[in-house]
């Protein structure tokens, strides 16, 4: 197995042939850390003390641009590291006024190295000299898989500078989980085609049919790219079963044709001159017939299935929405009304704890709670404390609403979705402290990552933005649902940007 190209080594050797600035991508959060935690604890990476202060001055100037706060900005853990080398990490974990800076200063071209996960390839729009792969493989949410050709793309387009370099730089660096020459033929594959984004979850469907009636919705799904592409899909398997047709004899494509009629399997495929029996090669043609047979009838259900995919999900999406009551007969109910304006990947998740009284009447602090609860990523790790900002019973009933959204069926629910105590606690937490840097101390304790955190918390701030949309039906929820809003809301979260100082 290699072993793993520490940055302690590869700094060094880019600086030697001229390659600075580099974009490093890692797979996870954690090697970005480890990466600047290494560099900051090297002699070989420190700058020398009049490259520092001219590096510290450049960050200053940064921070007084777009009136970061200085304190939290200085007390980061990585800030000695980044001073002293000129390297940080970049990813997802880290506030957004951190990322932010090392944006900057990376678009200056300060910075020596940038250490990060593929959100930089994806999000962010700045080059360097060098672009250094580690990995050919990415981490999700649903663990581990290979680049596309597309995402390849994205981080080996960083390299090269326009008006600084001629040229641009991609190098695969060694280690366990990255060969080059899986690298190299990911680098040769055609793009990935274009997909539509349309998908009939429960808010997309709710707001179509705020302008038209349920025939209406069908006609126009029909007419989408998404329509378009999975007909062009169900045509292509259809050749593919054209063209082991002509595998077939007369007999067998007769058989095959008279069963689709028929819509049954054929008993068997006939037996050539009518005869059942016949030496080892007619038996293996039989067999083999039966085979194709098989293969023919599988492939043009597949394409039927295919062609009316986006037909089938939207009845799906319509009875579910009937289940739960938010359409009646060809158009949105009185319910189906004002949960359109829920404008939110947990549309009826919010739809069914407003119908049920869940928020009547609590504290604007248990509102953020429940919200947060099902706003966060099941996957990320939140703050566990001592005094649990839900009760049992908040819980219990919470997890029936959201049991009772799972078995509507409908396309676009998660399945696994959970009321997640952690994520309530963590918003909960924030209301509580005075500043960032106290929530700051909290969340190192419990092994919180910041970014985390954030996002979180600004995906509560959406979810009661849109609760806030329901003044007309729901005045009282709407005005507590702006005001705890704006309470979570503050420093650093509303400032990562003046854009007045641009």
């Amino acid at each position: 197995m290699r072993r793993e190209a520490f940055i302690t080594e590869i700094v060094p050797e880019l600086g030697r042939h001229d390659l600075l600035p580099a974009i490093i991508f890692r797979t996870s959060r954690n090697q970005c850390d480890v990466d600047v935690d290494q560099a900051g604890s090297s002699r070989v990476l420190k700058l020398a003390p009049p490259a520092q202060r001219e590096f510290h001055s450049v960050v200053k100037d940064v921070m007084r641009r777009y009136e970061m706060d200085e304190e939290l900005i200085t007390t980061h853990p990585h800030y000695s590291a980044l001073i002293t080398t000129g390297v940080g990490a970049h990813h997802a974990g880290q506030l957004l006024m951190w990322r932010l800076l090392l944006e900057e200063l990376m678009a200056g071209g300060v910075l020596r190295v940038l250490v990060a996960t593929g959100t930089v390839a994806a999000g962010v729009d700045f080059p360097a000299r060098t672009v250094v792969i580690t990995a050919h493989s990415r981490r999700g949410a649903e663990g581990f898989a290979s680049l596309t050709a597309a995402e390849l793309q994205q981080m080996s387009g960083r390299a090269g500078r326009r008006g600084k370099d001629t040229v641009g730089f991609c190098l695969v660096a060694p280690a366990p989980f990255c060969d080059a020459r899986t690298v190299l033929r990911i680098s040769k594959r055609p793009p990935e085609p274009l997909q539509s984004a349309y998908f009939p979850g429960p808010s997309t469907v709710l707001n179509l049919l705020r302008y038209r009636n349920v025939d209406d919705l069908r006609f126009t799904v029909s007419r989408s790219l998404a329509a378009f592409t999975d007909r062009k899909a169900g045509a292509q398997i259809i050749r593919e079963a054209e063209a082991v047709e002509e595998r077939l004899s007369p007999e067998e494509r007769e058989a095959t044709r008279h069963a689709e009629e028929e819509n049954e399997a054929p008993e068997s495929a006939p037996q050539h001159g009518g005869q059942q029996g016949g030496g080892h090669d007619a038996r293996e043609r039989r067999r083999e017939g039966k085979k194709l047979v098989k293969r023919v009838r599988r492939l043009r259900r597949q394409a039927a299935e295919m062609a009316a995919r986006q037909e089938v999900l939207l009845e799906a999406a319509l009875q579910g929405l009937q289940k739960l009551g938010y359409v009646e007969g060809s158009s949105l109910s009185k319910k189906g009304y004002w949960a359109a304006n829920l404008c939110t990947s947990v549309v009826l998740e919010l739809g069914e704890i407003i119908e049920a009284k869940f928020l009547d009447n609590v504290s604007p602090e248990k509102l953020a709670a429940m919200v947060a609860s099902i706003s966060g990523d099941e996957h990320r790790q939140y703050l566990e404390v001592d005094r649990d900002s839900l009760t049992k019973d908040e819980v219990r009933r919470l997890s029936e609403v959201i049991q009772r959204v799972t078995s509507s069926g409908m396309p676009g629910v998660s399945d696994n979705r959970k009321v997640l105590l952690a994520a309530a606690n963590t918003v909960s937490e924030w209301l509580r402290a005075e500043n960032w840097q106290q929530f700051r101390g909290i969340l190192q304790l419990s092994g919180v990552a910041e970014g985390d955190a954030a996002r979180l918390i600004t995906q509560t701030a959406e979810q009661l933005n849109q609760l806030g949309r329901l003044m007309e039906t729901h005045p009282e929820l709407a005005l507590k649902a702006e005001d705890v809003k704006r309470r979570i809301m503050r420093p650093p979260l509303t400032e990562v940007i003046n854009f007045e100082s641009l």
